[in-house]
């Protein structure tokens, strides 16, 4: 993976969780899609910008945190399965 692929995703998934905070935060009453869209990519350019300028060590940190957590959510949903 190249590091600016690694930096879009970051960005993907940081700009997702801010838009779900912010949804669970305020109570948003969306007129179409095109408007929930554009409130994503909003959160797109937000967390782009916010990743950009923390630089390459907070970068790769934050990069190991997120594989982290996505280890742990993938046990966690195998864990789950198997006590069922």
């Amino acid at each position: 993976m190249s590091k600016g692929m690694i930096f879009g995703v970051l960005a993907i998934i940081l700009a997702t969780i801010i838009f779900l905070l912010i949804n669970s935060m305020l109570d948003i009453t969306y007129f179409g899609c095109g408007a929930i869209g554009t409130m994503w990519f909003g959160c797109f350019v937000l967390s782009y910008a916010i990743l950009g300028s923390l630089g390459g060590i907070v970068l790769g940190l934050l990069k190991w945190i997120i594989i982290g957590g996505v280890i742990l959510f993938i046990i966690g949903l195998i864990a789950s399965k198997n006590n069922k």
